[in-house]
């Protein structure tokens, strides 16, 4: 009993240090350097359309495809009448917004993940959550750009609130919310399609309900056209997937492929996107279109088999969807990891020992440790660039233009560490009830 309370103590000491050093961390990164930079390009790229309508009154319409939906509109649409064009007012109310969403999706999270854990060992647990939100480089990459991830963050968290506390409402208009703020996000409809068909009748009368509101206020191309378009728009020669930072397997494939050409501002090249013949690049999507659509299979085999879905089976498969998610995007660049926040916590908790048991659990920890380390956990972004020797990979390939941290999403680093996430969560998946065998009188 004396050494496991020392050791206790030790820990909690060890946890103090990583919160203290947490700290400062969120102070430097995610304080001082977002209100220092404006840095809202991204919003400045999806607003024309928006800005246009509160100037005359007429029905959006956008000139290049859109990705950005309604419930996007409905946030930004009061703040840019409130700030009326000043861009650090403007800067000022979406960071604002990051700080809310942040702080409650981690509230959300705690209440999700702690029935998995005994009362007394909550409060370490809590803590180590927190450390790994604090320190995690995706996040402060978007916090940094004030950027809408983190507000489908906190909505895909209130979602799974909702649907293992039953409150089928609840999750139906949360996830409808967060994929018409960006498109990711349906994918969990085609989840609940699979296993709950009830939710899923909820979420597609809520989705339908705020593209009703959207058309009335915005017209069709940001009501019911909005879907069909976007869908057109992701399919081929989708988002982003020449795009030297997208890291996605569909680009990866496309990286394998084509090359990149040496920044020539006479010729209106800047380096960053990726050179293809036309038959390269219809192989490249060929073969994209190959790998999504068996990933998206064996998706729909592992989620078809459960009989019965526990608590702890939806927390599971909530977090294989989310990374899913992720890996079968057209699109998915180094921040975007911040909508895995949540299934890495419920892989935290679990490689903790909470929940069912874990077979080969240091194999568990070790693959859950590179995860992170991939994805930016700990490390800051210089660090984790030098550790990983991008550098040394751009002189041999070339690439000498890419700064390190463009480097290290061209060399799709960020990709194996949502893939190694993955093997993590499904080393952790519950035992399914094996069927009892009839015994003969």
């Amino acid at each position: 009993m004396r050494e496991r309370a020392a050791m206790r103590r030790i820990v909690w000491i060890v946890t103090v240090i990583a919160l203290c050093y947490s700290a400062a961390h969120f102070i430097q990164s995610g304080v001082i350097f977002p209100l220092r930079q404006a840095n809202i390009a991204k919003f400045e790229e999806e607003t024309p359309a928006l800005r246009e309508h509160i100037r005359t009154g007429e029905p959006v319409h956008f000139g290049n495809p859109v990705q950005y939906g309604p419930v996007f509109f409905f946030v930004m649409h009061p703040l840019m009448v409130h700030t009326q064009g000043n861009l650090q007012q403007l800067s000022n109310g979406l960071y604002a917004i990051q700080l809310v969403c942040v702080s409650l999706a981690l509230l959300v999270t705690f209440a999700t993940l702690k029935p998995l854990v005994r009362t007394e060992d909550w409060p370490l647990t809590a803590a180590w959550i927190v450390v790994l939100w604090m320190n995690f480089a995706p996040l402060y990459t978007i916090i940094g750009v004030k950027s809408v991830e983190t507000w489908e963050l906190l909505l895909i968290s209130l979602a799974l609130y909702g649907y293992v506390q039953g409150r089928l409402w609840l999750l139906a208009i949360a996830i409808a919310a967060a994929a018409l703020v960006k498109v990711l996000p349906l994918i969990f409809f085609y989840y609940l399609l699979l296993t709950n068909r009830r939710a899923f009748a909820y979420a597609c009368v809520a989705l339908a309900s705020i593209l009703v509101v959207s058309h009335l206020l915005y017209g069709p191309e940001m009501g019911i056209l909005y879907l069909p378009t976007v869908a057109r728009a992701a399919s081929g020669h989708s988002f982003g997937l020449l795009w030297h930072e997208n890291l996605s397997v569909k680009a990866l494939i496309a990286k394998l492929i084509g090359h990149l050409d040496a920044p020539d501002v006479a010729a209106g090249r800047g380096g960053s996107t990726l050179h293809m013949t036309d038959s390269q690049l219809r192989t490249a999507i060929l073969l994209g279109n190959i790998a999504v659509g068996i990933g998206l299979a064996l998706l729909t085999w592992v989620l078809i088999r459960p009989a019965q879905r526990t608590r702890e089976q939806i927390l599971w498969e909530w977090s294989l969807v989310t990374l899913a998610m992720l890996l079968l995007s057209p699109n998915t660049t180094f921040e975007y990891a911040t909508l895995a926040l949540g299934a890495i916590s419920y892989a935290l908790v679990r490689a903790a020992g909470f929940g069912a048991p874990i077979e080969h659990r240091r194999r568990n920890w070790l693959t859950l440790g590179a995860a992170m380390f991939f994805l930016g956990v700990l490390l800051p972004r210089q660090l984790l660039n030098r550790l990983t020797f991008v550098e040394t990979f751009t002189r041999w390939s070339g690439y000498a233009h890419l700064t390190p941290s463009e480097a290290y999403q061209y060399y799709c680093l960020p990709l194996l560490g949502l893939v190694l996430l993955t093997a993590a969560i499904w080393q952790i998946q519950p035992r399914l009830p094996r069927p009892a065998i009839p015994v003969s009188p």
